[in-house]
């Protein structure tokens, strides 16, 4: 018997990271992570920043206020554009910084130390080289004596050029953190990203409640604060369209941390495998399997997840509808007030209500078997 066993065949594919990292569901999870982390991006900026806060406003300030023109040009900086396409060039310029950053962090140590002092070394040129010249020329030329206007002058387009990249910064961490964190694989980065975006929201919800915001007199005035209430439902007729901006948000922001925490699992899955078995033939195809059904089950259950939230944030107005087509319009209404299903704590109940009610089916509908005949049939076409 023992000698009718052969070993394993090596395949032509392995699961080493350098072949592993160009395989299609690989560069696919990123891309989709990527596209997210845009998207998000750019619909948090258009519904709380654009025309309220964003950085061309403090760029008008600034100027305004040591009467300077800033130094950045405004085709980089978006000064010269309206609307959403203020970030268009500072969103590319994020996505090549993240980038930049996420090449360096595969680089070895060596490299990336010299890369860093001279990064360092070129800020400090950037700074101070032309005022330290013209100072030691003044001093040469004639004596000890304290730096002249002139060569004070010499600070100002640096220091006003590194301010301005400090607040296209800011604004960026999140694009830059996610693209780190996406192409480098480093969970932090990811972290950071979503930590960034959650706290920039948070407090951005706090000083927009109205007992805060009336303390902050003008500039107070400035945010944009969303009446997701007392408008109608114009979205499929369930949620309004500031509600489904913040579903939309939030649906991004989890394909962006499951796209790219797949990524990340799955290649550490990989190299922490024996050497035996990153050849394996049958290895092979199971990371292949997972990867499929990593990008089947991500974009199933997040379309699922929207399309609940929708109908769980609209459900009240379903409900008031099957009660005023059962009972009449005036019973509909007592029943609205009652419950006060239109308040902000109605959406609430309401979405409790529909919860409830799916659970209830559970009882009738074997949602377990039905999963598994639609991933058994999915699993069957690979």
């Amino acid at each position: 018997m023992a000698g009718e066993v052969t070993p394993q065949g090596e395949g032509t594919r392995s699961l080493h990271l350098r072949q592993l990292r160009l395989q299609w569901q690989i560069v696919t999870l990123q891309v989709i992570a990527t596209l997210a982390l845009v998207w998000m991006y750019l619909e948090v900026v258009s519904t709380y920043v654009v025309g309220s806060i964003d950085h061309t406003q403090l760029f008008d300030t600034i100027e305004a206020g040591t009467d300077a023109e800033l130094p950045l040009a405004d085709w980089i900086s978006g000064s010269n554009s309206d609307g959403l396409a203020r970030f268009y060039v500072p969103l590319g310029l994020g996505l090549g910084l993240g980038g930049a950053m996420a090449v360096l962090a595969f680089q070895t140590p060596k490299f990336q130390q010299r890369a860093k002092l001279a990064l360092i070394i070129g800020a400090i040129l950037l700074l101070a080289g032309r005022f330290v010249l013209a100072y030691v020329w003044q001093l040469i030329g004639g004596g000890w004596d304290v730096p002249d206007e002139d060569v004070i002058q010499l600070l100002r387009w640096p220091l006003l050029t590194m301010l301005s990249f400090i607040i296209l910064t800011f604004y960026l961490l999140p694009v830059i953190t996610g693209t780190k964190g996406i192409w480098g694989l480093s969970r932090r980065g990811v972290a950071w990203s979503i930590g960034f975006t959650l706290l920039f929201l948070a407090v951005h919800a706090v000083l927009t409640f109205p007992l805060i915001r009336s303390q902050l007199g003008s500039y107070g005035s400035q945010l944009t604060a969303l009446e997701i209430i007392v408008s109608e439902p114009t979205v499929f007729g369930l949620v309004t369209k500031e509600q489904i901006s913040l579903i939309l948000i939030a649906c991004l922001m989890m394909v962006f941390q499951e796209s790219a925490f797949g990524v990340i699992r799955q290649l550490e899955y990989a190299y922490r495998l024996p050497e035996s078995c990153k050849r394996d033939p049958e290895y092979v195809a199971q990371m292949d399997n997972i990867l499929n059904g990593h990008i089947r089950h991500t974009a199933i259950f997040l379309t699922l997840t929207v399309v609940a939230t929708t109908v769980a944030l609209g459900f009240h107005s379903v409900l008031l509808d099957f009660v005023s087509d059962i009972t009449g319009s005036q019973w509909a209404a007592q029943v609205g007030e009652s419950i006060e299903l239109t308040l902000t704590y109605g959406l609430v109940i309401s979405a409790l209500l529909f919860l409830g009610i799916m659970a209830l089916l559970r009882f009738v509908v074997p949602w377990q078997r039905f999963w598994g005949l639609i991933e058994s049939s999915l699993s069957s076409r690979d």
